[in-house]
């Protein structure tokens, strides 16, 4: 009887973690730097001995120094002037160094590879450049590693794969299951997550919500039961969690399936949710309004059953009822966004005008933010950590604007992208003129999702058609949201 893929996976983490063994201390960032300045070092000296032993010998010749005599002198300068013995012995030490961070690098390659293999037969999360998170890692408390090297292989290998492949392999054994349950695995394995966009469409009758893998080519699955009742919207994303609206409000993590109701969202007018980051809280703003001349502010700390009634400022002056109303009437159908620990909204005003307001979430202030004249359909959004507009400005062109300077709000036009539309007409269903289009621009190197009748196609900055995803049914639709998966276990879900 064969072995179960699961020991056999065992096996191969065993055997990588005993080459890994055998491999000598990594050098320190610090260590390879002086090691390459010690080559460049002694390859400088080397062509300045060259240099000085050839004006020797030029200098030997015009003194009518005889041919025999001319070489006995040339082996002895040639000597006398190459790089000394200690700087010798540094650049071989140099070079040692230099080769081990080279095999450090070939095992780090295949440690990806092997994470790949790993999560064979799931969806496939290629390995994002995470530098700072693998020396989070391997400074991790002694709890977590054990002092083990082969514990930090394995971390190295698990903390690569996607959520559903660490589940699975929590069942390989109690160790594994310890390894995969650490606070600080967790962290590591958020950070190595996509950040994908999602989008909306309907199978079999019921409404779900996917994640497009751009780097996979890959439509995932994210929300993909029946329940919640039919017509959920994603109205909030953060941290790996969704807010969903269908009547009823519900927090859910689709990594780990956690669902839980906040039955006070009901009849108010959500407007953010956000992490709290003096607390480690996640907390939700809402309005409502009270009669025609007053509305209140409210903060909903998750896995509490009473909100808290805030007071709308700017800096330390009370905003006056007017301008909270028209603020909360405003944002209540736009979608906030997430950045730097601070809620934002790009509001439309009926007289063509647009602002950008801002929630400071621990003073708990607003304040208004500057932002370029973009003509065209505008969505802000969030990439990499920072503000961004998107702008479909005419028929066949997109524009990527991006926050340089947050404290100044300083913004630039990274991007400005051709849209391939002979390529998408190509496709018989996609009538551009009759079914019409919508467009997003859905990473900061310049990525598109062109959205027409029932495919979804995503293009590069330079208007190259990369893949494409077809859908039955009702047309698919993009949800303006993103998601990176997160395995933490939060505990209002347990509430």
């Amino acid at each position: 009887m064969g072995s179960s893929p699961a020991a056999e996976a065992a096996a191969a983490v065993e055997e990588l973690t005993r080459l890994y063994r055998e491999l000598p201390r990594r050098p320190s960032a610090e260590e390879v730097e002086a090691a390459a300045a010690a080559v460049l070092a002694s390859e400088a000296e080397a062509e300045g001995a060259a240099a000085r032993l050839a004006r020797a010998e030029a200098a030997a010749a015009e003194g009518g120094v005889s041919g025999e005599l001319l070489d006995l002198l040339r082996e002895t300068r040639a000597n006398a002037v190459l790089p000394a013995i200690g700087l010798l012995r540094r650049r071989k030490e140099a070079e040692i160094v230099m080769e081990v961070e080279r095999r450090f690098k070939v095992f780090d390659g295949l440690l990806a590879r092997a994470s790949r293999v790993a999560g064979a037969g799931e969806e496939r999360v290629d390995s994002a450049p995470a530098e700072s998170v693998e020396e989070d890692v391997r400074r991790t408390p002694r709890g977590f590693t054990g002092g083990l090297d082969d514990e930090m292989v394995l971390c190295e290998i698990l903390v690569r794969l996607p959520a559903r492949s660490v589940l699975r392999c929590r069942a390989v054994c109690t160790a594994w299951r310890r390894l995969t349950s650490d606070p600080a695995f967790l962290r590591a394995h958020h950070h190595r997550q996509r950040d994908l966009p999602l989008i909306y469409f309907r199978r079999g009758g019921s409404d779900r919500v996917g994640a497009i893998d751009l780097h996979a080519a890959q439509l995932r699955p994210v929300v993909d039961h029946t329940w919640p009742p039919l017509g959920y919207t994603v109205i909030a994303s953060c941290d790996g969690l969704l807010l969903l609206s269908s009547g009823r409000f519900y927090i859910c993590n689709p990594a780990t399936n956690h669902w839980a109701e906040i039955p006070q969202l009901v009849d108010a007018d959500f407007l953010g949710l956000y992490p709290h980051n003096p607390s480690g809280e996640y907390r939700v703003l809402y309005g409502e309004f009270h009669g025609e001349e007053e509305c209140v502010y409210h903060i909903l700390t998750l896995g509490s059953d009473e909100p808290r009634c805030i007071t709308m400022t700017m800096g330390s002056e009370t905003v006056e009822q007017p301008l909270a109303r028209e603020f909360l009437m405003h944002a209540r159908g736009d979608r906030s966004v997430l950045v730097r620990g601070n809620l934002h909204w790009y509001l439309r005003h009926r007289d063509g005008g647009c602002k950008i307001m801002v929630f400071d979430t621990a003073s708990e202030s607003f304040q208004w933010m500057r932002h370029p004249a973009i003509p065209g359909w505008v969505s802000l959004l969030e990439m990499d950590s920072t503000l961004v507009f998107s702008a479909v400005e005419c028929t066949t062109r997109i524009d990527l604007w991006v926050l340089q300077d947050y404290e100044r709000s300083t913004w630039a036009c990274k991007h400005r992208i051709e849209l391939p539309m002979a390529q998408i007409r190509q496709f018989p269903e996609c009538n551009l003129e009759h079914l019409g289009w919508s467009a997003m621009v859905v990473s900061v190197e310049g990525d598109v999702l062109v959205r027409c009748s029932n495919r979804i196609f995503h293009c590069d900055r330079k208007g190259n058609v990369l893949a494409s995803f077809q859908f039955d049914g009702q047309l698919p639709m993009n949800c303006l949201h993103r998601l990176k998966e997160n395995l933490v276990v939060h505990p209002f879900f347990q509430m």
